[in-house]
Protein backbone atom coordinates (compact mmCIF):
# COMPACT_ATOMS: atom_id res chain seq x y z
CA UNK A 1 0.00 0.00 0.00
CA UNK A 2 1.29 3.22 -0.80
CA UNK A 3 -0.09 6.73 -1.15
CA UNK A 4 -1.73 6.36 1.62
CA UNK A 5 -1.03 7.50 5.67
CA UNK A 6 -1.34 4.86 7.54
CA UNK A 7 -2.66 5.01 11.17
CA UNK A 8 -0.65 3.04 13.94
CA UNK A 9 -3.13 1.51 16.02
CA UNK A 10 -0.10 1.42 18.97
CA UNK A 11 0.77 5.19 18.63
CA UNK A 12 -3.47 5.79 18.60
CA UNK A 13 -3.49 3.61 21.95
CA UNK A 14 -0.20 5.34 23.00
CA UNK A 15 -1.52 8.99 22.50
CA UNK A 16 -4.85 8.21 24.34
CA UNK A 17 -3.24 6.77 27.15
CA UNK A 18 -0.48 9.15 27.64
CA UNK A 19 -3.87 11.72 27.04
CA UNK A 20 -5.26 9.82 30.25
CA UNK A 21 -2.53 9.59 32.46
CA UNK A 22 -1.82 13.13 31.69
CA UNK A 23 -5.49 14.35 32.39
CA UNK A 24 -5.73 11.86 35.78
CA UNK A 25 -1.87 13.62 36.81
CA UNK A 26 -3.90 17.00 36.90
CA UNK A 27 -6.82 15.95 38.85
CA UNK A 28 -5.08 14.32 41.16
CA UNK A 29 -2.66 17.50 41.31
CA UNK A 30 -5.31 19.62 42.10
CA UNK A 31 -6.83 17.53 44.48
CA UNK A 32 -3.33 17.29 46.52
CA UNK A 33 -2.65 20.99 46.17
CA UNK A 34 -6.45 21.65 47.29
CA UNK A 35 -5.99 19.18 49.85
CA UNK A 36 -2.92 20.23 51.46
CA UNK A 37 -3.96 24.33 51.50
CA UNK A 38 -7.05 22.50 53.28
CA UNK A 39 -5.26 20.12 55.62
CA UNK A 40 -2.34 22.70 56.71
CA UNK A 41 -4.94 25.53 57.11
CA UNK A 42 -6.86 23.03 59.70
CA UNK A 43 -4.16 22.33 61.73
CA UNK A 44 -2.79 26.01 61.99
CA UNK A 45 -6.42 27.05 62.68
CA UNK A 46 -6.69 24.65 65.57
CA UNK A 47 -3.89 25.62 67.61
CA UNK A 48 -4.60 29.37 66.96
CA UNK A 49 -8.22 29.10 68.18
CA UNK A 50 -6.23 26.95 71.12
CA UNK A 51 -4.22 30.16 71.75
CA UNK A 52 -6.98 32.71 71.16
CA UNK A 53 -9.54 30.17 73.72
CA UNK A 54 -6.52 29.56 76.66
CA UNK A 55 -5.75 33.62 76.50
CA UNK A 56 -10.00 33.85 76.93
CA UNK A 57 -9.55 31.52 80.09
CA UNK A 58 -6.74 33.51 81.42
CA UNK A 59 -9.67 36.22 81.68
CA UNK A 60 -10.09 37.49 85.41
CA UNK A 61 -12.83 40.18 87.12
CA UNK A 62 -11.39 42.31 90.10
CA UNK A 63 -14.50 44.01 91.68
CA UNK A 64 -15.43 45.29 88.24
CA UNK A 65 -12.06 45.87 86.68
CA UNK A 66 -11.37 43.07 83.78
CA UNK A 67 -7.45 41.78 83.98
CA UNK A 68 -5.57 38.84 81.63
CA UNK A 69 -2.29 37.56 82.64
CA UNK A 70 -1.53 35.77 79.26
CA UNK A 71 -0.40 32.25 79.72
CA UNK A 72 2.86 31.80 77.86
CA UNK A 73 1.47 28.12 76.64
CA UNK A 74 -0.86 30.35 74.58
CA UNK A 75 1.99 31.49 72.75
CA UNK A 76 4.53 28.54 73.00
CA UNK A 77 1.75 26.63 71.22
CA UNK A 78 2.27 28.48 67.99
CA UNK A 79 6.18 28.95 68.05
CA UNK A 80 6.73 25.86 65.49
CA UNK A 81 8.81 27.72 62.72
CA UNK A 82 11.54 30.83 63.89
CA UNK A 83 10.00 33.18 61.71
CA UNK A 84 6.21 33.32 62.54
CA UNK A 85 5.23 36.53 64.62
CA UNK A 86 2.23 36.22 66.69
CA UNK A 87 0.40 38.93 67.54
CA UNK A 88 -2.90 39.19 70.13
CA UNK A 89 -5.57 41.98 71.32
CA UNK A 90 -7.80 41.16 74.05
CA UNK A 91 -10.41 44.00 73.97
CA UNK A 92 -14.19 44.74 75.43
CA UNK A 93 -17.09 45.46 73.43
CA UNK A 94 -17.44 47.63 71.86
CA UNK A 95 -13.74 47.58 71.46
CA UNK A 96 -12.46 49.05 74.89
CA UNK A 97 -8.87 47.80 75.00
CA UNK A 98 -7.14 45.50 77.58
CA UNK A 99 -4.25 44.09 76.55
CA UNK A 100 -1.94 43.76 73.17
CA UNK A 101 -1.27 45.34 69.55
CA UNK A 102 -4.58 48.13 69.45
CA UNK A 103 -4.31 48.46 66.17
CA UNK A 104 -5.02 44.47 65.29
CA UNK A 105 -7.85 44.32 62.97
CA UNK A 106 -9.46 47.24 64.81
CA UNK A 107 -12.22 46.92 62.33
CA UNK A 108 -13.03 43.45 62.87
CA UNK A 109 -16.64 42.69 64.70
CA UNK A 110 -18.42 38.98 65.59
CA UNK A 111 -21.50 38.69 63.11
CA UNK A 112 -24.35 37.85 65.61
CA UNK A 113 -24.57 35.22 67.24
CA UNK A 114 -21.24 34.14 66.33
CA UNK A 115 -18.28 33.23 69.05
CA UNK A 116 -15.53 31.88 66.68
CA UNK A 117 -14.53 33.46 63.86
CA UNK A 118 -11.26 33.25 61.06
CA UNK A 119 -9.94 35.54 58.87
CA UNK A 120 -7.00 36.55 56.76
CA UNK A 121 -5.64 39.92 57.20
CA UNK A 122 -2.58 42.43 56.42
CA UNK A 123 -0.80 43.57 59.50
CA UNK A 124 2.84 44.87 60.35
CA UNK A 125 3.95 44.61 56.89
CA UNK A 126 2.90 40.70 56.46
CA UNK A 127 0.17 38.40 56.02
CA UNK A 128 -1.24 37.15 58.87
CA UNK A 129 -4.11 34.64 59.76
CA UNK A 130 -6.73 35.22 62.72
CA UNK A 131 -8.53 33.76 64.75
CA UNK A 132 -11.33 35.31 66.97
CA UNK A 133 -12.93 34.13 70.38
CA UNK A 134 -16.08 35.51 72.43
CA UNK A 135 -16.38 35.39 75.75
CA UNK A 136 -19.28 36.42 78.21
CA UNK A 137 -18.59 37.14 82.16
CA UNK A 138 -20.43 38.40 84.69
CA UNK A 139 -18.39 41.75 86.53
CA UNK A 140 -20.31 43.07 89.46
CA UNK A 141 -23.08 41.22 88.34
CA UNK A 142 -23.53 42.69 84.79
CA UNK A 143 -22.99 40.44 81.88
CA UNK A 144 -19.58 42.01 79.97
CA UNK A 145 -18.34 40.62 76.55
CA UNK A 146 -14.49 40.19 75.94
CA UNK A 147 -13.32 39.60 72.65
CA UNK A 148 -9.88 38.40 72.32
CA UNK A 149 -8.14 38.13 68.69
CA UNK A 150 -4.58 35.92 68.27
CA UNK A 151 -2.76 36.45 64.75
CA UNK A 152 0.02 34.97 63.03
CA UNK A 153 2.00 34.96 60.22
CA UNK A 154 1.29 32.28 57.41
CA UNK A 155 5.27 31.00 56.91
CA UNK A 156 4.56 28.01 59.06
CA UNK A 157 1.11 26.76 57.51
CA UNK A 158 2.90 27.59 53.85
CA UNK A 159 5.77 25.26 54.65
CA UNK A 160 3.54 22.34 55.81
CA UNK A 161 1.14 22.64 52.59
CA UNK A 162 4.53 22.77 50.61
CA UNK A 163 5.73 19.69 52.76
CA UNK A 164 2.49 18.00 52.13
CA UNK A 165 2.62 18.74 48.46
CA UNK A 166 5.74 17.22 47.97
CA UNK A 167 4.88 14.31 49.55
CA UNK A 168 1.93 13.42 47.99
CA UNK A 169 3.00 14.46 44.21
CA UNK A 170 6.61 13.06 44.50
CA UNK A 171 4.40 9.05 44.62
CA UNK A 172 1.98 10.90 42.12
CA UNK A 173 4.96 11.90 39.95
CA UNK A 174 6.90 8.11 40.06
CA UNK A 175 3.54 6.66 39.51
CA UNK A 176 2.92 8.99 35.88
CA UNK A 177 5.83 8.08 35.23
CA UNK A 178 5.78 4.50 35.18
CA UNK A 179 2.72 4.61 33.73
CA UNK A 180 3.84 6.76 30.60
CA UNK A 181 7.15 3.77 30.33
CA UNK A 182 4.49 0.61 30.85
CA UNK A 183 1.76 1.76 28.02
CA UNK A 184 4.01 1.23 25.10
CA UNK A 185 5.08 -1.89 26.72
CA UNK A 186 1.54 -3.16 27.56
CA UNK A 187 0.32 -1.74 24.03
CA UNK A 188 3.27 -4.19 22.65
CA UNK A 189 2.05 -7.00 24.85
CA UNK A 190 -1.85 -6.32 23.96
CA UNK A 191 -0.99 -6.50 20.23
CA UNK A 192 0.83 -9.33 20.56
CA UNK A 193 -1.91 -11.18 19.20
CA UNK A 194 -2.26 -9.35 15.92
CA UNK A 195 0.91 -9.86 15.23
CA UNK A 196 0.59 -13.79 15.68
CA UNK A 197 -2.04 -13.57 13.03
CA UNK A 198 0.11 -11.61 10.24
CA UNK A 199 2.68 -14.32 10.58
CA UNK A 200 0.83 -16.78 10.57
CA UNK A 201 -0.67 -15.72 7.26
CA UNK A 202 2.69 -14.58 5.91
CA UNK A 203 4.39 -18.25 6.74
CA UNK A 204 1.06 -20.34 4.92
CA UNK A 205 1.75 -21.87 1.88
CA UNK A 206 -0.10 -19.33 -1.28
CA UNK A 207 -2.26 -22.81 -1.44
CA UNK A 208 -3.22 -23.19 1.98
CA UNK A 209 -7.07 -21.52 2.45
CA UNK A 210 -8.19 -23.07 5.09
CA UNK A 211 -9.40 -20.68 8.27
CA UNK A 212 -6.87 -19.41 11.15
CA UNK A 213 -6.59 -21.05 14.22
CA UNK A 214 -8.78 -18.93 16.80
CA UNK A 215 -8.50 -20.76 19.89
CA UNK A 216 -5.60 -18.12 21.42
CA UNK A 217 -7.09 -15.38 19.31
CA UNK A 218 -8.53 -12.52 21.79
CA UNK A 219 -12.29 -12.13 21.84
CA UNK A 220 -11.77 -8.47 21.06
CA UNK A 221 -10.55 -9.40 17.48
CA UNK A 222 -11.73 -12.66 17.26
CA UNK A 223 -14.52 -11.14 14.74
CA UNK A 224 -12.06 -9.84 12.53
CA UNK A 225 -10.15 -13.67 11.94
CA UNK A 226 -13.79 -14.66 11.48
CA UNK A 227 -14.35 -12.22 8.75
CA UNK A 228 -10.77 -12.80 7.02
CA UNK A 229 -12.10 -16.63 7.43
CA UNK A 230 -15.16 -16.05 5.48
CA UNK A 231 -13.28 -13.75 2.70
CA UNK A 232 -10.83 -16.68 2.30
CA UNK A 233 -13.62 -19.44 2.09
CA UNK A 234 -15.38 -17.16 -0.30
CA UNK A 235 -12.08 -17.15 -2.28
CA UNK A 236 -11.65 -20.47 -1.97
CA UNK A 237 -14.96 -21.16 -3.37
CA UNK A 238 -14.28 -19.14 -6.25
CA UNK A 239 -11.05 -20.72 -7.06
CA UNK A 240 -12.46 -24.18 -6.84
CA UNK A 241 -15.24 -22.97 -9.26
CA UNK A 242 -12.76 -21.71 -11.54
CA UNK A 243 -10.74 -24.92 -11.30
CA UNK A 244 -13.89 -26.66 -12.10
CA UNK A 245 -14.76 -24.85 -14.49
CA UNK A 246 -11.91 -25.01 -17.01
CA UNK A 247 -11.41 -28.60 -15.92
CA UNK A 248 -15.14 -28.85 -17.42
CA UNK A 249 -14.50 -26.94 -20.40
CA UNK A 250 -11.56 -29.18 -21.03
CA UNK A 251 -12.88 -32.20 -20.80
CA UNK A 252 -16.72 -31.28 -22.62
CA UNK A 253 -14.75 -29.37 -25.48
CA UNK A 254 -12.20 -31.90 -26.24
CA UNK A 255 -14.38 -34.62 -28.29
CA UNK A 256 -16.23 -32.29 -29.86
CA UNK A 257 -13.36 -30.05 -31.01
CA UNK A 258 -11.49 -33.39 -32.04
CA UNK A 259 -14.32 -34.51 -33.77
CA UNK A 260 -15.14 -30.82 -35.81
CA UNK A 261 -11.30 -31.28 -37.13
CA UNK A 262 -11.62 -34.97 -37.93
CA UNK A 263 -14.68 -34.03 -40.07
CA UNK A 264 -13.50 -31.11 -41.30
CA UNK A 265 -10.18 -33.03 -42.59
CA UNK A 266 -12.69 -35.42 -44.30
CA UNK A 267 -14.86 -32.77 -45.57
CA UNK A 268 -11.57 -31.53 -46.79
CA UNK A 269 -10.51 -34.91 -48.79
CA UNK A 270 -13.89 -35.71 -50.30
CA UNK A 271 -14.62 -35.00 -54.16
CA UNK A 272 -18.23 -36.24 -53.97
CA UNK A 273 -20.55 -33.59 -53.76
CA UNK A 274 -23.27 -36.05 -52.24
CA UNK A 275 -20.68 -37.36 -49.27
CA UNK A 276 -19.38 -33.92 -48.92
CA UNK A 277 -22.73 -32.55 -48.27
CA UNK A 278 -23.35 -35.10 -45.44
CA UNK A 279 -19.71 -34.36 -44.10
CA UNK A 280 -20.78 -30.61 -44.03
CA UNK A 281 -24.69 -31.51 -42.06
CA UNK A 282 -22.18 -33.69 -39.31
CA UNK A 283 -19.87 -30.53 -39.02
CA UNK A 284 -22.25 -28.04 -38.47
CA UNK A 285 -24.29 -30.82 -35.94
CA UNK A 286 -21.14 -31.05 -33.78
CA UNK A 287 -20.57 -27.20 -34.20
CA UNK A 288 -24.20 -26.97 -32.50
CA UNK A 289 -23.08 -29.25 -29.99
CA UNK A 290 -19.94 -28.11 -28.97
CA UNK A 291 -22.12 -24.45 -29.01
CA UNK A 292 -24.57 -25.35 -26.62
CA UNK A 293 -21.73 -26.93 -24.44
CA UNK A 294 -19.70 -24.08 -24.62
CA UNK A 295 -23.27 -21.54 -23.82
CA UNK A 296 -24.23 -24.11 -20.81
CA UNK A 297 -20.80 -23.91 -19.10
CA UNK A 298 -20.89 -20.28 -19.46
CA UNK A 299 -24.40 -20.21 -17.86
CA UNK A 300 -23.34 -22.18 -15.68
CA UNK A 301 -20.39 -20.15 -14.49
CA UNK A 302 -22.43 -16.82 -14.16
CA UNK A 303 -25.44 -18.43 -12.22
CA UNK A 304 -22.63 -19.77 -9.91
CA UNK A 305 -21.38 -16.24 -9.77
CA UNK A 306 -24.57 -14.61 -9.63
CA UNK A 307 -25.48 -17.05 -6.62
CA UNK A 308 -22.52 -16.59 -5.02
CA UNK A 309 -23.15 -13.00 -4.58
CA UNK A 310 -26.53 -13.36 -2.70
CA UNK A 311 -27.59 -10.39 -3.83
CA UNK A 312 -31.81 -10.84 -3.23
CA UNK A 313 -34.62 -8.14 -4.71
CA UNK A 314 -38.47 -9.27 -5.56
CA UNK A 315 -38.50 -10.53 -8.94
CA UNK A 316 -41.79 -11.15 -10.95
CA UNK A 317 -41.63 -14.67 -11.72
CA UNK A 318 -43.96 -14.44 -14.83
CA UNK A 319 -41.81 -11.52 -16.57
CA UNK A 320 -38.57 -14.03 -15.97
CA UNK A 321 -39.99 -16.70 -17.11
CA UNK A 322 -41.60 -14.56 -20.19
CA UNK A 323 -37.54 -13.06 -20.95
CA UNK A 324 -36.52 -16.50 -20.63
CA UNK A 325 -39.11 -17.42 -23.58
CA UNK A 326 -37.75 -15.00 -25.47
CA UNK A 327 -34.11 -15.65 -24.97
CA UNK A 328 -35.07 -19.20 -26.19
CA UNK A 329 -36.34 -18.40 -29.14
CA UNK A 330 -33.54 -18.34 -31.56
CA UNK A 331 -32.44 -21.74 -30.46
CA UNK A 332 -35.87 -23.24 -30.99
CA UNK A 333 -35.36 -22.94 -35.25
CA UNK A 334 -38.85 -21.26 -35.54
CA UNK A 335 -40.60 -23.89 -33.02
CA UNK A 336 -43.57 -22.42 -31.11
CA UNK A 337 -43.42 -21.72 -27.56
CA UNK A 338 -46.93 -21.47 -25.80
CA UNK A 339 -46.95 -19.33 -22.80
CA UNK A 340 -49.53 -18.93 -20.37
CA UNK A 341 -49.93 -17.27 -16.95
CA UNK A 342 -52.55 -18.61 -14.82
CA UNK A 343 -54.82 -15.86 -12.37
CA UNK A 344 -53.43 -16.56 -9.18
CA UNK A 345 -49.70 -16.22 -10.94
CA UNK A 346 -50.01 -13.05 -12.54
CA UNK A 347 -47.64 -10.39 -10.95
CA UNK A 348 -46.53 -12.66 -8.50
CA UNK A 349 -43.28 -12.05 -6.69
CA UNK A 350 -40.40 -14.21 -6.00
CA UNK A 351 -37.32 -13.09 -3.43
CA UNK A 352 -34.59 -13.79 -5.72
CA UNK A 353 -31.30 -12.96 -8.67
CA UNK A 354 -33.86 -12.59 -11.84
CA UNK A 355 -30.56 -12.95 -13.97
CA UNK A 356 -30.41 -16.77 -12.38
CA UNK A 357 -34.07 -17.35 -12.25
CA UNK A 358 -34.41 -16.49 -15.97
CA UNK A 359 -31.19 -18.98 -16.96
CA UNK A 360 -32.79 -21.94 -15.06
CA UNK A 361 -36.23 -21.30 -16.97
CA UNK A 362 -34.27 -20.99 -20.28
CA UNK A 363 -32.60 -24.24 -19.26
CA UNK A 364 -35.53 -25.91 -19.24
CA UNK A 365 -37.16 -24.69 -22.65
CA UNK A 366 -34.01 -25.85 -23.95
CA UNK A 367 -33.71 -29.16 -22.77
CA UNK A 368 -37.32 -29.55 -23.80
CA UNK A 369 -36.24 -28.55 -27.82
CA UNK A 370 -33.49 -31.06 -27.47
CA UNK A 371 -35.66 -33.95 -26.56
CA UNK A 372 -38.83 -33.29 -27.96
CA UNK A 373 -40.02 -34.65 -31.12
CA UNK A 374 -39.96 -32.75 -34.98
CA UNK A 375 -42.32 -29.55 -34.40
CA UNK A 376 -43.93 -30.34 -31.45
CA UNK A 377 -44.07 -27.10 -29.38
CA UNK A 378 -43.25 -26.51 -25.72
CA UNK A 379 -45.45 -25.49 -22.95
CA UNK A 380 -44.30 -22.85 -20.59
CA UNK A 381 -46.78 -21.93 -17.16
CA UNK A 382 -46.44 -19.61 -14.35
CA UNK A 383 -48.76 -21.16 -12.03
CA UNK A 384 -49.20 -20.52 -8.04
CA UNK A 385 -49.78 -23.37 -6.22
CA UNK A 386 -50.11 -24.41 -2.52
CA UNK A 387 -48.85 -22.88 0.51
CA UNK A 388 -48.04 -19.50 -0.88
CA UNK A 389 -45.38 -20.81 -3.65
CA UNK A 390 -45.32 -20.23 -7.53
CA UNK A 391 -44.10 -22.74 -9.80
CA UNK A 392 -42.60 -22.58 -13.97
CA UNK A 393 -43.61 -25.74 -15.49
CA UNK A 394 -41.71 -26.66 -19.08
CA UNK A 395 -44.01 -29.50 -20.46
CA UNK A 396 -43.13 -31.27 -23.81
CA UNK A 397 -43.71 -34.08 -26.09
CA UNK A 398 -40.70 -36.11 -25.96
CA UNK A 399 -40.12 -39.48 -24.90
CA UNK A 400 -39.73 -38.32 -20.86
CA UNK A 401 -37.57 -40.05 -18.12
CA UNK A 402 -38.11 -43.31 -16.56
CA UNK A 403 -39.01 -42.41 -12.82
CA UNK A 404 -35.66 -44.15 -11.17
CA UNK A 405 -33.58 -41.93 -13.01
CA UNK A 406 -35.71 -38.26 -12.53
CA UNK A 407 -33.79 -37.37 -9.38
CA UNK A 408 -30.21 -38.35 -10.80
CA UNK A 409 -30.12 -36.23 -13.59
CA UNK A 410 -30.04 -32.88 -11.71
CA UNK A 411 -26.61 -33.82 -10.97
CA UNK A 412 -23.76 -31.96 -12.75
CA UNK A 413 -23.12 -33.90 -16.74
CA UNK A 414 -25.53 -36.68 -15.82
CA UNK A 415 -27.80 -37.37 -19.33
CA UNK A 416 -30.41 -40.02 -19.61
CA UNK A 417 -29.99 -43.40 -21.30
CA UNK A 418 -32.39 -41.97 -23.79
CA UNK A 419 -31.06 -38.61 -24.44
CA UNK A 420 -30.80 -36.90 -27.52
CA UNK A 421 -27.85 -35.87 -29.43
CA UNK A 422 -26.62 -32.26 -28.48
CA UNK A 423 -27.59 -32.51 -24.69
CA UNK A 424 -24.76 -31.64 -22.04
CA UNK A 425 -25.70 -33.08 -18.64
CA UNK A 426 -25.69 -29.61 -17.09
CA UNK A 427 -29.34 -27.54 -17.66
CA UNK A 428 -31.10 -29.62 -14.95
CA UNK A 429 -27.97 -29.20 -12.34
CA UNK A 430 -27.92 -25.38 -13.13
CA UNK A 431 -32.05 -25.79 -12.47
CA UNK A 432 -31.39 -27.70 -8.78
CA UNK A 433 -28.90 -25.43 -7.88
CA UNK A 434 -30.97 -22.25 -8.78
CA UNK A 435 -33.96 -23.47 -7.14
CA UNK A 436 -32.13 -24.48 -4.37
CA UNK A 437 -30.69 -21.13 -3.49
CA UNK A 438 -34.11 -19.41 -3.83
CA UNK A 439 -35.49 -21.48 -1.39
CA UNK A 440 -37.46 -23.61 -3.77
CA UNK A 441 -37.20 -27.29 -5.35
CA UNK A 442 -37.05 -28.67 -8.86
CA UNK A 443 -38.94 -31.85 -9.72
CA UNK A 444 -39.75 -34.32 -13.19
CA UNK A 445 -42.65 -35.50 -13.69
CA UNK A 446 -44.42 -37.67 -16.11
CA UNK A 447 -46.93 -35.64 -18.86
CA UNK A 448 -50.62 -36.77 -19.36
CA UNK A 449 -50.36 -37.90 -23.00
CA UNK A 450 -46.50 -38.62 -23.24
CA UNK A 451 -43.83 -36.17 -22.46
CA UNK A 452 -42.20 -34.19 -19.43
CA UNK A 453 -43.14 -31.37 -17.37
CA UNK A 454 -40.10 -29.96 -15.35
CA UNK A 455 -41.42 -27.80 -12.49
CA UNK A 456 -39.51 -24.98 -10.95
CA UNK A 457 -41.55 -24.35 -7.00
CA UNK A 458 -40.13 -21.11 -5.31
CA UNK A 459 -42.05 -19.45 -2.06
CA UNK A 460 -44.10 -16.58 -2.74
CA UNK A 461 -42.96 -12.74 -1.89
CA UNK A 462 -46.04 -11.22 -2.37
CA UNK A 463 -47.45 -9.65 -5.59
CA UNK A 464 -46.61 -7.02 -6.80
CA UNK A 465 -49.78 -4.75 -7.98
CA UNK A 466 -50.78 -3.56 -11.87
CA UNK A 467 -50.79 0.51 -12.09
Amino acid sequence: MTGRRQHSIGRRLAVAGGVSVAVFAAVMAAIVLNFAHRASEEAYDRLLLASAQSMADAIRVDGSEITVDVPTSAFAMLAIDKDDRIFHRITEDPGLPITGYPDLAPDFAFAPGETVAFFDTDYAGARVRVAAARRLISAAGEPRRVAVLVAETVESRAALAAEIRAYALAPLAIACLAAIVMIPLSIKLVLRPVGAVERALAARDPSDLGPLATTEVPREIAPLVEALDHFVGRLRDTLERNRVFIADAAHQLRTPLAALRGLAEVAAAESDPAALSDQVERIRRNAVAASRITNQLLADATVSHRLQLGAREPVRLDRAAADAVNDALGFGGGRAIRFDVEDGAAGGLVAGDATALREAVRNLIENAFVHAPGEAAVDVTVAAVADDHLAVRVADRGPGIAAPDRERLFGRFERGAGAAEGGSGLGLAIVARVAAAHGGTARLDGRAGGGLVAEIVLPSAGREEEA
